[in-house]
Parts: structure tokens; C-alpha cells; sequence
């Protein structure tokens, strides 16, 4: 296949991917060749750094289109514009090294798993595919059990990952990539971020989710598995010496048969930076750029050992910061529901914010206009009141989504971790996962404050008795959104009472996990606590409506001189019941996250605990979904 029938293939990848929820095309071809080649190459490259021994291509083979009948007695080498991948002579360990990085460099090794052990000997190769649109390798693997196993290793024009098909017996697929810090992206709370020096054991085992980020290359490559199967956890191996390595990752086939391997790789697509207590509230310049415009999210270690994900605002050529739309849901949307009202942005000059947890604070993650990035850790206010978390240990930054916004577009070469799941997965199956229906917003009626604003104004000007539809109708959706933020408060007291039930009956049929399940208890009790604490405030939907009853009776049609007064105090009761409520509903959703990651952090430290935690986080991400605007989903 020529160069004009690789680039219409990249053009059929485009126009389906445009197709899908996320809106993405796929790149161009860059100046390398976008279709498949196979080669063979007549020795092994010595260590890990094979860069010139991949540069001296002059000894290779390569092989003829569509010859699939070749046999090799050297090693064979699968190639595109993105990925060299190499398979060992004789063994069934493939190398994957990245042609988007200066040098090439090696970024994982890849070796099967079969019938619970890895390097057992290859029995076969065969060439399954040899085409300018996709090469593929199936080896036969010497089974334990002396039955027959396969895995075959494919590669795509264009596409920066392998795809990995295993028959039934190859379990696992061991991916080593060492690194100090992997990342499991959560799309409904925050990521659990493992840092290799905060794990004190050998072996450790992560919860069972389909995507998996090794940070490699010193913020040159992200290394990403994606699995179709969820059924097993994750398990990992750690280096004995330091600095503590993560070494190696065995992601697991279960019932589906596929897993890729992906790279995302250049200088500066993933970042750390240290943070210390004492920098809440400085504003520290990273010495990073940003590769390129995307949705970069932060994950902040914080002192009580878990994590915060934010996303990172970017400044305008106006000098405007924004915070940019989350699968599908406008930023800007964040205090009025429906158009027909108008909506609000949350976001004010100099990076000033406020949610109900943290109330007005300043966005603490940043780029500007010029790519700089900068990080400002969040200070709690001097005159205290609310808890802020406490920052301290790595802050990691990786590009989460692409940007199709008017200001910011992600270019068509550049991808992110969600364009890599869409890719590999599919529209179908990554809209599931990824499980967009839960991300939509829970919303009914216009926020209290909003409410209060259109009729508060309408009285100051003296025009109600004109406008009696108009206040009618911001009436009846302040009440809507009173009611509907109350039916999510009550789920999720209903979540607490359910999850303490069954956190109990962990307790007393495993009482050996009696630590773990007793903090899971304290944080299920805080919804009940919250709740009790706040009943009064929020009154009920019922005492809602009745004053929206009164406010029909009395000021209607209320023109003397005192009604902008009257007005004033009756909206405020509806503010004082919005406010009470968005405190509330925020504070649980918070309570939930923490019990989400706390799940999947324990897992790490005691495997024992992996039938439970998965529970916790499956029961979490259902209570997690269609959030209402004022849980703060995105800070």
C-alpha cells in the first residue's frame, strides 16, 4: 500500500473518531512513514539503550507487502511512524521503543504470562498480517499444562500502541516500564496516585480498573495499558534497593482477550514537582511548558496520604483564566440551569473561585498565555472557618482530554489519555466505561441565588406587577431546585446508611480488617453527622414551597414603597435554604471520594482487602453519578 492509500487510511480513523462523543480526529501523517512495516534485523540490541542499533537500519530485511509466509532466523521488528517494537529471538518478549522521543528510547517490554508463569519458551511465529495498514505476529508459547498458547502482537498505521490478543491459559501480560510513579485515572473522583516510595512492600496489588499510566523517561513518555476486562486486579513488583522503582505491572486478559500498550511521548508530557507544607499559598513558576493545549490535570499528594486531581486553568489572549468543559458539560453552566436563565461563570479575575467546600479560594493550578506553568497551593483563609486539604509530597501533571473549544484546540497530531481510549476501545465500549451517562448533570430549576437576582431586580425597578409570569416562573424554579438538590442529599444519606450496613457485616465476618473497616465506618457516619447537623438549615421542600405560596400571597402584586424591602427578606430565605443545601451536598460528595480512594489505596498495602474494596468503589461510582452543580464535581 503506497503513501496515498496510508493517508486515506488515516482519514477513515479521522472521520470515525469525529464521529464519537469526544469530537477528535486523528492526526496527520508526520514526516515519518505512517503505514506498517515488518523487518527483520539480524541481532539483539545490547541494553536498554538500543538508540544506535535502531538508527542502523542498513543491515535489516524488510519484507516484502503481504509476504507472510517469511521465516525468520533473526529478530523481527514491527514499525511505524510512533512505535518500533521488537521481539526477542527465540522468546515471546516484545520491546516497545517510541519514535517520538529525541533518540528512540525503550519505553516497556512486554512478555506474556502463561498458565502463572512468565518466560516460558516460543514455540512458534507466524505472521498473521503484513500489510501497509497493520503487521501482526502470533507466537506459540511452550505451555506448563502442554496445551496450546498464543498471544499475538499487532500494529496499526499511525497508532501509537500494541495491541496484545491472548488465548485462554495466557492470563496476565507483564509490562516493565520501571518508574517511581504510576496513576489509575478516576473520571468521577480523584486519581489514585502510587508513589514507589511511599509502598514499604515487595509486591503490591492495585484495584481493578482498565487504565493504567507508568510515568516514565524522566517526563518524556506515559506509558498506558488500557484492558478490555476489569475481573482482576492489578498486580505490581517494586525494586528492593533505592531509589524504589515501580518494575513491573501484570494487567490482567480475565474474560476479554485484548490489552493495549500505548505511548504518549515527548519532552514535557507529564511533569512533577515537590511540594512542601510550607509552600501553601506561594506561587511557584514550573519548570515546565505546556507540550501542548489540552486539559492537563494535576494530582496534588496531600498530607493525609491521599490525592486531589484538579485540571488546570488557561489563560486567554485576553488574560481571562478558564476552566474548560468536562465531557460535554459547559464550565460555564455552573450556577443557572437552562439557557433560557442565563449562566454564570464561576471563575473571576486573578484566578479567584468559589464552591461550597472550599468557599472563595484562588484556582491553585494554572497555565498562561505563554505555555508557563504554575502551581499555588492552596492557603486555607486567615480567618479560618473552612478545612482546606493540606499539600505536601509530588504534584503530578499529565494531559487528561483534548481541548475543542474556540480559544483552545488541541492540534490533530497530539493525543491525551482519553483520545488513547477511545482509540484502542472504541466508540461503544469507551462511552461505557468511561460511563458518560454518569457524568451528565443532575439539574432541575435555577439556583436559589440566581432566583433571587431576576426577582430582587425586577422589585428594585418597581416592575412586578408587569413581569407577575416572570417572577412566577423564577419562583416555581427556585423550588425545583431546592427539591432536587434535597432528593440528592437524601441519597446520599441513603448511600451511608446501606454502606455501614455492609461495612458491618465485613467487620463481623472478617474481623481481621478491622482497621480498615472501621475507618470506612467513620467516614459513612459523617453523612449522617452532616445531615443531623444541618437538618434545620435546609428545611424541606415542603417549607420551600409554602414560602413561595406565601411570596404569591403577599407580594404579587405588592407595589408600596417597603415591596423591594420585602422582597429582599423573602428571597433570602430561599438563599439561606440554597446555600444550607449546596454546603451539605458538597460536603457528602466529598465524604464519598475520600471512601472511594481510600478503597483503592488500601488495596496496594493488603491485597486481602481487594473483594471489598471493589465493592466500596463499585457502590461509590454509582452514588458519584449525575451530580448536581453544587457537589463541586470539579472544584
Amino acid at each position: 500500500m503506497n503513501r496515498t492509500r496510508a493517508s486515506l487510511l488515516r482519514l477513515m480513523i479521522a472521520a470515525s473518531i469525529k464521529s464519537s462523543f469526544f469530537s477528535f480526529a486523528a492526526a496527520p501523517a508526520p514526516p515519518a512513514e505512517p503505514s506498517t512495516f515488518l523487518f527483520e534485523a539480524p541481532k539483539w540490541p545490547a541494553g536498554r539503550n538500543a538508540e544506535s542499533w535502531l538508527l542502523n537500519q542498513a543491515k535489516w530485511s524488510k519484507l516484502a507487502e503481504d509476504d507472510t509466509a517469511h521465516r525468520f532466523r533473526g529478530c523481527p521488528v514491527l514499525m511505524n511512524d510512533r512505535i518500533v517494537a521488537v521481539l526477542a529471538k527465540n522468546t515471546a518478549v516484545l520491546e516497545v521503543y517510541s519514535r517520538q522521543v529525541q533518540g528512540t528510547k525503550l519505553c516497556a517490554r512486554l512478555q506474556p504470562i502463561c498458565d502463572g508463569r512468565a518466560g516460558v519458551e516460543r514455540t512458534s511465529l507466524v505472521i498473521r498480517e503484513n500489510t501497509r495498514s497493520a503487521v501482526s505476529l502470533e507466537v506459540g508459547l511452550a505451555s506448563p499444562a502442554n496445551a496450546p498458547r498464543r498471544i499475538t502482537y499487532e500494529l496499526n498505521a499511525g497508532q501509537p500502541f500494541i495491541k496484545t490478543t491472548a488465548s485462554p491459559g495466557v492470563e496476565r501480560l507483564r509490562v516493565e516500564a520501571p518508574c517511581r510513579f504510576v496513576v489509575l485515572p478516576d473520571f468521577f473522583g480523584d486519581d489514585i496516585l502510587v508513589d514507589a516510595a511511599t509502598i514499604p512492600v515487595p509486591q503490591a496489588e492495585l484495584p481493578s480498573e482498565n487504565f493504567l499510566l507508568h510515568l516514565t523517561l524522566g517526563g518524556a513518555a506515559v506509558l498506558m495499558t488500557v484492558a478490555e476486562s476489569r475481573d482482576n486486579d492489578v498486580a505490581v513488583s517494586l525494586s528492593a534497593g533505592a531509589p524504589r522503582q515501580i518494575v513491573h505491572s501484570d494487567i490482567s486478559y480475565g474474560k476479554q482477550r485484548h490489552i493495549w500498550v500505548a505511548v504518549l511521548a515527548q519532552k514535557g508530557v507529564w511533569h512533577e514537582q515537590q511540594i512542601d507544607r510550607a509552600d501553601a499559598g506561594k506561587v511557584i513558576p514550573l519548570d515546565w511548558r505546556m507540550a501542548f493545549p489540552a486539559l492537563w490535570r494535576v494530582d496534588w499528594s496531600k498530607a493525609d496520604k491521599l490525592t486531589e486531581s484538579w485540571e488546570m486553568l488557561l489563560q486567554g489572549p485576553e488574560g481571562k483564566y478558564a476552566m474548560q468543559d468536562w465531557f460535554g458539560q459547559k464550565e460555564s453552566a455552573g450556577q443557572s440551569f437552562g439557557e433560557e436563565f442565563g449562566a454564570r461563570d464561576w471563575n473571576k479575575p486573578n484566578r479567584q473561585r468559589w464552591n461550597p467546600v472550599l468557599g472563595a479560594f484562588q484556582f491553585p493550578c494554572w497555565i498562561d498565555t505563554n505555555r508557563q506553568g504554575y502551581l499555588q497551593p492552596l492557603a486555607p483563609p486567615k480567618n479560618g472557618g473552612r478545612e482546606f486539604p493540606v499539600f505536601a509530597g509530588p504534584a503530578i501533571i499529565y494531559p487528561l482530554d483534548r481541548l475543542q473549544t474556540a480559544a483552545f484546540q488541541t492540534p490533530l497530531e497530539e493525543l491525551t489519555v482519553v483520545d488513547l481510549v477511545r482509540m484502542t476501545l472504541g466508540v461503544g465500549p469507551c462511552q461505557y466505561i468511561l460511563d458518560l451517562e454518569g457524568q451528565k448533570r443532575n439539574s432541575r430549576g435555577v439556583a436559589t441565588c440566581y432566583a433571587r437576582d431576576v426577582i430582587n431586580a425586577i422589585y428594585k425597578e418597581g416592575s412586578q406587577l408587569r413581569q407577575g409570569p416572570a417572577i412566577e416562573e423564577h419562583l416555581a424554579a427556585c423550588v425545583a431546585f431546592i427539591r432536587n438538590v434535597r432528593e440528592r442529599i437524601d441519597l446520599y444519606v441513603q448511600f451511608g446508611h446501606e454502606m455501614t450496613a455492609y461495612l458491618e457485616e465485613q467487620k463481623r465476618l472478617q474481623p481481621r480488617h478491622a482497621e480498615f473497616l472501621d475507618e470506612c465506618l467513620a467516614l459513612t457516619g459523617k453523612l449522617d453527622q452532616l445531615f443531623a447537623r444541618n437538618r434545620e438549615r435546609i428545611h424541606t421542600p415542603a417549607f420551600a414551597q409554602e414560602q413561595a405560596d406565601r411570596f404569591r400571597a403577599t407580594l404579587l402584586n405588592y407595589a408600596e414603597k417597603d415591596a423591594f424591602e420585602k422582597c429582599q427578606t423573602q428571597m433570602a430565605v430561599f438563599t439561606s435554604i440554597g446555600g444550607a443545601q449546596d454546603d451539605l451536598v458538597a460536603a457528602c460528595r466529598m465524604i464519598v471520594k475520600v471512601l472511594r480512594q481510600r478503597a483503592g489505596i488500601a488495596v496496594a498495602l493488603n491485597p486481602q482487602l481487594k473483594e471489598i474494596a471493589a465493592r466500596i468503589r463499585e457502590r461509590t461510582q454509582t452514588m458519584l453519578r449525575n451530580p448536581t452543580a453544587y457537589e463541586a464535581p470539579r472544584h
